[in-house]
């Protein structure tokens, strides 16, 4: 990606936390010295794949020509890595291993789209998907696990987890291909879709980022029979932040959130955490409140959360500063601790997060659906019957009263309209 692609919310940071003499690192960072063997062969492949792509584009017709994007995500993710050199190579990783493995996988789906016989689409486990974005008409990257019990024929619709990354700033997108071709993830609920959305980098799911989340929820759910009334926002670190901004704005789009440690608000968690002494300007000030998360913590009442943090985790000031907003509406956060920890899940508080999660009315299931049991009552205006959770019902993820605006009936219908709970 281009060294100048840094998102303006971390340039506002940076330029509001450190002098102005200071020099700023750029980021993404310098690459490694490539052999010039390994090199040529990249782009002696990259020119191969290049055009087998341009081929595909005057050639694909139909539904087949909407897949082409999972073939270009493929070549731009190394294309990327050469040209602006983002190839890094340690103890821990090499990025010229992994950057050929892209270009192979991205030739093999080529080659089955030019076939009319693309297998990713019905593939289960770890999968790779691409979208074309309404940005900037680019191909971006989406990790997705997958359920086994998923077929393309079945009559079932699905759970989805979404879960942010966390901070990376060599997280080109050849690792974050890698990396969701490769590793199952924090999280793996059973019959659940995982989406694991690039972000477009390491921007904190801010602006490009936050628009990423919502077109690749949306590619997921074209593709596959995701229910809209059971999505899930998760994430840690950088990933929490992420998590406590789309839950506070957008409340109604989640069953539950469950943020992990990361960063709520601006200026007291850069005094906490990078222990620097800000003096923002008056317009730098209002920005803070473009996502401040704090400012918007009234619509946790609807959207039922909770919360994890180390117990010795500098980032815990991020969930001790939303319980104290959210207590001035009045909500009270349930907030999981792991005793004697620092930043990461401990193994008891994490089951536990799963336990409260899982609890949220819209995902318990009954002995003979897989669906959320609800009462079925009729809406205000007499339109069809569909299931609806009275206010009361709804709480279970904590010791805060109901979830669901008092004395109305809630329409959980997704526009899908394929709900067996009626059944």
């Amino acid at each position: 990606m281009p060294h100048v692609r840094i998102a303006a919310f971390a340039i506002l940071l940076t330029a509001t936390a450190a002098p102005a003499q200071a020099p700023v690192p750029p980021i993404p960072p310098k690459g490694a010295t490539v052999a010039p063997a390994d090199l040529a062969e990249l782009k002696t492949g990259l020119a191969d794949f290049g055009s087998k792509i341009d081929d595909l584009k005057k050639t694909l017709r139909g539904p087949n020509a909407d897949l082409l994007p999972d073939v270009e995500v493929y070549h731009k993710a190394v294309r990327y890595a050469v040209e602006f050199n983002e190839i890094y190579v340690d103890k821990n990783r090499d990025d010229v291993k992994a950057a050929k493995a892209v270009l192979k996988t991205g030739l093999e789906r080529a080659g089955e789209l030019k076939a009319g016989k693309p297998s990713w689409p019905s593939a289960t486990g770890l999968v790779v998907r691409g979208y074309r974005s309404k940005i900037d008409g680019s191909a971006q990257p989406y990790g997705l696990i997958v359920p086994a019990a998923y077929k393309p024929d079945t009559e079932f619709v699905f759970r989805m987890d979404l879960w942010w990354h966390g901070r990376g700033e060599t997280l080109t997108e050849v690792d974050f291909i890698r990396q969701r071709t490769t590793q199952m993830g924090e999280f793996t609920p059973k019959n659940t879709f995982v989406l694991h959305p690039y972000g477009r980098y390491c921007n904190a799911n801010k602006f490009a980022g936050e628009v990423d989340t919502f077109e690749a929820m949306e590619h997921v759910k074209k593709h596959y029979p995701i229910e809209d009334r059971r999505v899930i926002a998760r994430g840690f670190s950088m990933g929490g932040a992420a998590c406590w901004q789309f839950a506070t704005h957008y409340p109604t789009v989640w069953a539950a959130a469950a943020p992990g440690a990361g960063f709520a608000e601006t200026r007291e968690f850069l005094g906490n955490f990078q222990k620097d002494t800000i003096k923002p300007t008056w317009y730098e000030e209002k920005l803070f409140h473009l996502y401040d998360a704090t400012d918007y913590a009234s619509n946790l009442f609807n959207c039922p959360t909770v919360a994890y943090s180390g117990e010795d985790d500098r980032q815990k000031q991020a969930a001790d500063i939303m319980a104290k907003e959210m207590k001035k509406v009045p909500i009270e956060l349930t907030h999981i601790i792991g005793p004697k920890t620092g930043h990461r899940y401990e193994p008891a508080a994490k089951a536990e997060v799963n336990r409260r999660i899982d609890s949220s009315p819209w995902l318990q299931v009954n002995s003979s659906s897989p669906y959320p049991a609800v009462s079925v009552t009729s809406t205000r205006d007499d339109r069809d019957t569909v299931p609806t959770v009275p206010c009361g019902q709804a709480s279970g993820l904590g010791d805060r009263p109901g979830v669901l605006v008092p004395g109305q009936e809630h329409d959980l219908m997704g526009p899908r309209g394929r709900d067996a709970r009626e059944h």
